[in-house]
Formats: C-alpha cells, structure tokens, sequence
C-alpha cells in the first residue's frame, strides 16, 4: 500500500487492515509473490527493493532467494504494516531484511540501489502509475530488472458479488472515477514501461485459486485488504443484506463440500533500463 499523495484516508484502510491483512487462512498474496520474485531472477547476494511491501508476501520469498549476502528493504506507507512485518523479520531471523515506512510512488532512495525493484500488486493503486514506473527504473543499477504484478482477470463470480456488494453504497457516496488502465494488457503495459524508458523482456500470466470455507470467510478476507475502501462505506444496516445478495452473486464459484473457490489471473512484466538510457543519475 503506497502514497504520499493519496489521502489519509486511505492509509487508514490498510492501517486497520494490517493484523489480519494476509493473515485469514487464504491462498492469494503468498503464492503470487512466490511468482514474483522467481521471474524477477532474483539471485544470492542481489540489493532488493520491495515497494509496497504489505506483511511480506514478496519480501520473504526475495529474502531467501538474495541470501544472507544479499540485502533486502521493503517499504510501505501505513505504520502498522511495517511494524507487524518488522517482527516477523526479527522473528525469523532475517538480518539482511529491512522494513521502513516509505513511499511506493517516489522511493527515497540515491539512483542505480538496487539490482532489482519488485512490486507486487501495488503500481495500480498509486497517484501516478507512470511516474512511479519511472522512478523504479532509476533506481536500477545498469543491469538491473524491475518486476511487477497487475491484475489480468478477476473470477467472473468475484466480479459479480463485488457489484452486489457495492450496490448497497449510499447513493450519494463516493464512487471511483472510470480512468484509463495503464497495465489492462501486453500493449498497454508495453507502452506504459517504453515511456518509462524501460524495456519489456517478458509478460506472463500466474492463476491463483483462492478457497474459502463459505461467504462470511469470503468476507472476513475482503476486510483484511484493500477491499475494505469498499466495505467502509457501506451502511452498517445494509451491509448484511449486501453479504446476502454477494452470497448469491457466489453461488456459481461453490464446489462439493460447500466452500468457495475463486481463481485469479494475475500478469508479471519483467523490465529492464532501455539500452542507451540516461544513466540512473539523470532525472526525467
């Protein structure tokens, strides 16, 4: 979770999100990161930057794929999750893993850090995607690679109980403003990393299945992340009429036994500095 610029609300979603935030028995963040850090190369005794860093999805894969010759800092904008995810470094051991309240859009780090820049399901959420593109890409040294994930395709059972649920909204409530997606496919992706001065060396797709034991483990998961700019806003007298009608919108994602499963399309892009770039040092 990341931005300066973004208000305090929506620090506050992830503040309150942090202790429970990957943390409800669901198989999401985790394996997604996995995928992350595996395309990224990351390799023993690499300089690792992980924007956004959550409580640790990416971070703990790219710890054990740099070593203990290797330095790993993650960064993130909400207090608590750097606090919760500081301790489970300390707890596991991990001396060469930092964790610091930072900001994914403009990183305050000097150009040419790092030899990877890793973010996991973060770039969509900022101010300016293009921007914070831009800025990973000087933090690179030359042979440098940057990582990200971004969303493909949400389950069409998922699509439709968040439509149920956001129903349910206040009619005079805040509602996101329709903008154009930077990272909706390879082309625009490609062209968002070339006005970056990056150059795309690959874009794959990862699906996740997510299983939940029924519709209140569902929503217990939405509260513990993002979802819940949603789910705040939603009257509290409404709000178990609005888990009804998601509870049917998710009829179709049941299997045998009566749970949920959910599957996410997810793309990684692997980018590098565009030969012949200005060196690190340069601003853009």
């Amino acid at each position: 979770m990341s931005s300066g610029r973004r208000s305090n609300t929506t620090v506050e979603v992830f503040e309150q999100a942090a202790s429970s935030y990957d943390r409800t028995g669901v198989s999401f963040f985790g394996p997604l990161g996995v995928d992350l850090v595996r395309c990224a190369s990351v390799r023993p005794g690499d300089r690792v930057l992980d924007v956004g860093c959550g409580r640790g999805a990416v971070l703990f894969p790219a710890a054990e794929a740099t070593g203990p010759t290797g330095r790993v800092t993650g960064i993130d904008l909400a207090p608590a999750m750097v606090a919760l995810t500081t301790e489970d470094v300390t707890r596991a051991g991990l001396a060469h893993v930092d964790v610091r309240v930072g900001d994914a859009q403009q990183p305050d780090f000097p150009p040419g850090s790092f030899d990877r820049v890793l973010a996991g399901l973060v770039v969509f959420l900022l101010p300016d995607p293009g921007q914070a593109i831009r800025a990973y890409g000087r933090l690179l040294r030359p042979s440098g690679r940057l990582a990200i994930s971004t969303f493909a395709a949400q389950d069409p059972a998922f699509v439709a109980a968040m439509d149920a649920l956001a129903a349910h909204l206040p009619a005079d409530g805040p509602r996101p403003a329709p903008s154009a997606d930077p990272f909706a496919d390879d082309k625009a992706i490609t062209a968002t990393m070339t006005a970056a001065r990056l150059a795309v060396t690959a874009i794959t797709q990862h699906h996740v299945e997510s299983r939940f034991r029924d519709v209140d483990h569902w929503m217990t998961w939405l509260w513990s992340h993002g979802a819940r700019a949603l789910l705040r806003h939603i009257p509290a007298d409404r709000l178990d009429a609005a888990t009804t009608d998601a509870a049917r919108a998710l009829e179709p994602a049941r299997v045998p036994g009566g749970g949920l499963a959910l599957t996410t399309a997810i793309r990684v892009t692997v980018a590098v500095r565009t030969p012949g770039a200005a060196d690190p040092e340069e601003s853009s």
